[in-house]
């Protein structure tokens, strides 16, 4: 290298420097803003699911809180000017439902999730809120877990819609028993569907074993073909969990 090449090969590395620390200092310099702190009268708290966006506003679920202790699903709406309101829009309790671990899918107006408690068995719901005319939110149960032998028992992941089914997981419950302590189960993959006339049928898409891995707790995404896609927590060849597909 001559003399004349050194200073704009210097020039070169220390032009890269600068453009390196002015990427680190944007790195560093990003602010958090606290929307919204959870725990104030009946306002619900432990919020474990990701909320989502419809038209500007946040919703989300509680797992503890609200009147009954059983959660709730929220609402979080922009302030003119800044900040953020919060509107509590329904209150679980043990009989429809309890525990809300996952967020809300929202679909043609109305919301859909699941609860890990509460129900006619107490081993879980798939609930739907409803607008009323006039304001307000109504719960329907679409579905409550049993504990047949068979059957699933409380989903933590949300659902998942597909030309009008519904599709979810269960942590536990279903035909193999021998993934937990307490005779549980290994989880299930299950599918609402809707019945003309009104309700929804149940079905048992499959069941975990562990293999194949076993306690699903996150959100299933499914494809144009309509395979489904998930993670197990546990099991698996050296048993730290899964991704899977379910091929109808």
């Amino acid at each position: 290298m001559t003399s004349k090449q050194r200073p704009t090969c210097w020039r070169s590395a220390l032009l890269a420097g600068a453009s390196a620390l002015i990427l680190v200092n944007a790195a560093w310099s990003q602010t958090e803003t606290v929307l919204h702190s959870f725990g104030n009268g009946k306002d619900g708290h432990r919020l474990y699911g990701s909320p989502i966006f419809v038209a500007g506003n946040l919703y989300g679920t509680t797992q503890q809180g609200g009147s009954y202790n059983g959660g709730t699903v929220f609402e979080l709406i922009p302030k003119t000017g800044g900040g953020w309101t919060e509107k509590v829009l329904h209150r679980f309790d043990d009989g429809k439902g309890s525990g809300p671990s996952a967020g809300v899918t929202f679909q043609a107006g109305n919301f859909y999730g699941t609860t890990v408690g509460g129900g006619t068995h107490y081993y879980g719901t798939v609930f739907e809120l409803s607008p009323k005319v006039g304001g307000g939110w109504t719960e329907t149960v679409l579905y409550t877990f049993g504990d047949n032998g068979t059957d699933g028992n409380s989903p933590f992941s949300g659902v998942t819609f597909d030309a009008g089914n519904i599709y979810g997981t269960t942590f536990t419950g279903g035909n193999d028993r021998s993934c937990t302590g307490n005779g549980g189960g290994c989880g299930t993959v299950f599918e609402l569907t809707p019945v003309s006339g009104g309700g929804w049928t149940e079905t048992v898409l499959y069941n975990f074993s562990k293999p194949d891995g076993f306690e699903p707790e996150s959100r299933l995404i499914v494809d144009d073909s309509g395979n489904l896609y998930g993670t197990t927590a546990l099991g698996g060849t050296y048993n730290n969990g899964t991704v899977f597909e379910i091929t109808p």
